[in-house]
């Protein structure tokens, strides 16, 4: 069983199972996009709001899509067909993470793109932004790919927990829920630290530097630059795998 075959037995389950709605998510955020454009189209909005103003929706669509597909073999047991095929297992983790890249990758451009584009539509000239704004393609694609990141670490989280239950609550907790509760808990010297957590790194990623720094809780002045918050999301990300790898080989089925 060669690496190629797990590849492209792993497309095959993807695409023989019920993954339209990925084909959906363009429509129904430009849809949303065009509503919220709509109803604030008298003010000016922020490049990075413009933006990524949906991130986290997009993010939670994409983590269920990611974490599924491991949990989704756990509760059917497919798994154990699939690791007495592929004995070593590291293999079928790669390959999952490959296709998901590969198939969110083109959803998640003409989604952001749509939005973007649907969001201008509707406001008014004079706030208005176009693609050749200053750092707005920048962002748009760092936008992308902060959303296949938080992707790759649902699916780690998929496979550290094997219940899609647990790994939806596990990674609504990582990425909404903790961030505002270490803004409001943590006292303002140790703020500095939140850009290095992963919304908020996944967040810096499509900031856009032509704009002030942006401020989180009390300490102004502390979000990363799309570099290197790119590094820290890629930190998490191989964090995140390779904790999911060492389990995925020791654990039984």
């Amino acid at each position: 069983m060669t690496f190629q075959h797990v590849l492209r037995s792993e497309w095959t389950k993807l695409s023989s199972s019920n993954w339209a709605a990925l084909i959906a998510l363009p429509v129904v955020f430009s849809a949303l996009s065009g509503w919220i454009g709509h109803a604030n189209h008298a003010q000016a909005t922020p490049a990075t709001l413009s933006v990524g103003g949906g991130f986290l929706l997009f993010a939670v669509a994409i983590g269920v899509f990611g974490l599924t597909m491991m949990t989704g073999e756990f509760q059917s047991g497919v798994i154990r067909a699939t690791f007495a095929a592929v004995p070593r297992r590291l293999p079928v983790l790669w390959a999952k993470a490959i296709v998901l890249v590969v198939v969110a990758t083109p959803a998640l451009l003409v989604a952001y793109f749509g939005a973007f584009l649907t969001f201008q539509a509707f406001t008014d000239s004079a706030f208005r932004l176009s693609l050749g704004g200053p750092g707005i393609l920048r962002s748009l694609f760092g936008a992308v790919g902060a959303t296949v990141a938080a992707g790759l670490m649902a699916l780690a989280f998929g496979t550290l927990l094997r219940s899609t239950a647990g790994a939806l609550s596990a990674y609504i907790l990582l990425l909404v829920v903790l961030p505002s509760v270490l803004m409001s808990a943590l006292p303002v010297s140790f703020q500095g630290a939140l850009p290095y957590f992963p919304t908020l790194a996944l967040q810096g990623m499509f900031r856009n530097t032509s704009e002030a720094m942006v401020q989180v809780g009390s300490a102004p002045d502390v979000m990363l630059s799309p570099g290197v918050s790119s590094m820290v999301v890629l930190g998490w990300v191989i964090l995140l795998l390779a904790w999911a790898a060492a389990l995925l080989r020791r654990r039984d089925v």
